[in-house]
This record gives C-alpha cells, sequence and structure tokens, in this order.
C-alpha cells in the first residue's frame, strides 16, 4: 500500500514577488511531489497566484488576507481552513496569523521561515516577548543566513529554535553577447560600455544614495561605465532627481520594474548591493551563478555571498568612496576580473543551489516522524 503523503500548507500575505515568494516559487519546481502534498495560501489578489499555478501547484486565495504578519481578520478562516483540511506541516512565511490558527487547529508541526534580519533587540521585555510568542507559536525557525539567526538570537528567540538553510536558486541561464547588447538596449543602455547595477527595491533600506556617489566617483575617472538602477519602490522620483544633481543622470539608467531580472543579471559585468541591512541577497547569488563578481555592503548575509578578494570585494556600508574604489579595482585587471569572475560562478553552484536548500528543508519536513 503507498504511503500517504506529507500534506503541507505554505502561507505567504505577500502580494507582490519579493524574497520570499522567489524562495517558494524556487522550492516548489523542485520539491518532492510523490513525498509531499504541497498546497499554497495566498491573497487572492498575489503576484504569486498565477506563478504558483502553472508550476501545477495547488492555491488556496484569501479574500480578506492583508500583506502584513499579524491580520486578525484572516485568523478565524485561517483556521477554519487547517481544522478542514487538516495539514500535517504548516510553514509560514512572516504569517504570525497562520501560526496562530494553526496552533489553535493542533496542526502537529508548525515551521517559519524568516527572510529578513530581525529587528533591532529592545529592551529586555520586548525580546523576551519575542521568545515567547516563537516558542508557543513555532516548533522550528529557519533564517535564511546565518546573519538571520544572530539577529533573531540578539533579538530573544532561542537559538535552539534556529535552523539555517540558505536560498538557494536554479543558476541563470548564460547570455550570448548579441543577447547582451539587446538588453541593454532595451532599456536605453550603452552595450560598449561596463554594465554595473544594483537590483533592489528602491527604499531606504537599499542605500541607493551610496551606489549614486560612488558612480560620481567612478566616471570622473572613466567613461567606459553604465550605471543600472533596476527595480522599482517609493523613492524613485527622489533618486532620479539626485542623480541629476550629482551630473550623473545621463550614466545612469532607471529600468523601472522588471518581470525577468534574471535577463538584465546576466547582462551585467558587475553587481552591487549597497544594503544598510540584508538577509542574503538573491540578485548576487543569481549573477554570480553565470560568472559575474560583486561588490557590496558587509551588512548582515552578504559577506556569507561575497567572499573578500575571492569572488568580488566587501565594503563598509555608507562607504561610496570605498565602493567607487572597488569597482575601479575589479575593472582595473582583465585577468584578476576573470578569476574573480570564474570563482564567484564556482561559489554559487556549489553552495546556493534550489536542489539543495529543497533537499535541507524537507528532511526538516521529516524530522520527528516514525
Amino acid at each position: 500500500m503507498a504511503e500517504r503523503k506529507i500534506k503541507v500548507f505554505h502561507v505567504l500575505t505577500d502580494r507582490n514577488i519579493g524574497g520570499a515568494g522567489r524562495w517558494l516559487l524556487n522550492y516548489l519546481k523542485h520539491h518532492n511531489r510523490e513525498r509531499f502534498d504541497v498546497w499554497v495560501v495566498l491573497p487572492s489578489d498575489s503576484a504569486l497566484y498565477p506563478e504558483v499555478t502553472a508550476l501545477d501547484v495547488a492555491v488556496i486565495p484569501m479574500e480578506d488576507m492583508e500583506d502584513k504578519s499579524f491580520d486578525k481578520k484572516a485568523g478565524k478562516a485561517l483556521h477554519k481552513l487547517f481544522l478542514e483540511e487538516k495539514p500535517d506541516i504548516v510553514h509560514t512565511h512572516a504569517s504570525l496569523t497562520a501560526r496562530m490558527a494553526a496552533k489553535k487547529a493542533g496542526v502537529p508541526k508548525i515551521i517559519n521561515t524568516k527572510h529578513c534580519m530581525e529587528a533591532a533587540p529592545g529592551a529586555f521585555y520586548k525580546k523576551l516577548a519575542r521568545r515567547m510568542l516563537n516558542q508557543r507559536y513555532s516548533h522550528t525557525i529557519i533564517a535564511v543566513s546565518k546573519a538571520v539567526k544572530h539577529s533573531m538570537v540578539a533579538g530573544g528567540t532561542n537559538p535552539k529554535q534556529i535552523v539555517t538553510i540558505y536560498n538557494g536558486i536554479d543558476a541563470i541561464e548564460p547570455i550570448t553577447a548579441e543577447e547582451r547588447k539587446e538588453i541593454l538596449l532595451s532599456y536605453g543602455g550603452d552595450p560598449l560600455k561596463k554594465a554595473v547595477g544594483i537590483v533592489a527595491r528602491l527604499e531606504e533600506v537599499k542605500d541607493h544614495e551610496t551606489f549614486l556617489m560612488a558612480a560620481k566617483t567612478v566616471l570622473k575617472h572613466r567613461e567606459d561605465m553604465a550605471f543600472y538602477i533596476i527595480g522599482d519602490g517609493s523613492l524613485r522620483a527622489s533618486l532620479e532627481e539626485r542623480a541629476r544633481t550629482l551630473g550623473i543622470f545621463d550614466h545612469v539608467i532607471f529600468t523601472g520594474f522588471v518581470k525577468d531580472v534574471e535577463k538584465i543579471e546576466a547582462a551585467l559585468d558587475l553587481n552591487v548591493i549597497t544594503s544598510k541591512q540584508e538577509a542574503l541577497c538573491l540578485s548576487v547569488i543569481e549573477s554570480m551563478s553565470v560568472g559575474i563578481p560583486a561588490v557590496g555592503t558587509d551588512s548582515g548575509g552578504v559577506n556569507e555571498v561575497i567572499c573578500h578578494g575571492e569572488n568580488g570585494y566587501l565594503v563598509p556600508v555608507g562607504d561610496g568612496k570605498a565602493l567607487a574604489e572597488r569597482i575601479l579595482e575589479v575593472f582595473a585587471d582583465e585577468e584578476e576580473y576573470r578569476r574573480l569572475a570564474e570563482n564567484a560562478k564556482a561559489w554559487a553552484r556549489e553552495n546556493f543551489t534550489a536542489r539543495k536548500m529543497t533537499s535541507r528543508i524537507e528532511r526538516l519536513y521529516l524530522e520527528g516522524r516514525k
């Protein structure tokens, strides 16, 4: 008689496809369909809905689900869903409400993935409250980097609850010189120039200001550089104005939201991340997988991806001068650039694969089962 499949419900409240959504899609592409019956619970208007169904995975749309961790309105509906469907595992992505509903419904195992750095530790009572909440409503918490785990422990979470499992990707497809030309031209770029890009939401934590300051310094030394700000966000207008004020607007390309971001990631010559806080940085890993080195701020989990001097360089947070120096250094010697590129490709493909991530998650699902 065939063994009963383990029923797993993933719950995401995201309406857009961010880090958690990309994590989920990478997991779903590789999960063991013979062993696990995986369902996904999403807001009914989530951009993830068609992406998940395209992978032949069942989606349960929630009409009243808000894009936030604690959502009192969704609590009753989630509790009713878990009572009716009786999942063996509820795996949440920030949704405290789903964890509370799963606990109330008697779900045997509740797992939460922490996709971002924990907020500042705060006072003792805040740490205690966080520890109690996590212990009550999660059996295990997955941290997507060691830095995330450290931030959670500093914030009060019991380290025995936390397992570190790096985000994994499918290596993106390399592109030809002609494809690179077409991609960069489609955004108004110059394919004859070195393409230096940052792939990040246009929000304060990503610190695009430092990227622009570094670009200004680099352009004083080399004119064969173009800087790509890839993505969208609330700061777009102010960043465009800042580029004009700095006198570099003609050298900076604002792409806006890019659906198939892997294509432009593969067209870059250097990927930069300037975040003040960063859990891991999937865009850097993706570009590394096709042999593109990176320069990034030594914040959060970035130093778990960028090995200084091996596949790129690390710089202090907010240091535009140091960032400019490292960008210039990357392109100063072609042989050194090739060494960084080869190391980047090997490192990403060895340490950050979706298959490896999925295998570790499913081993976690099976722990404690007879």
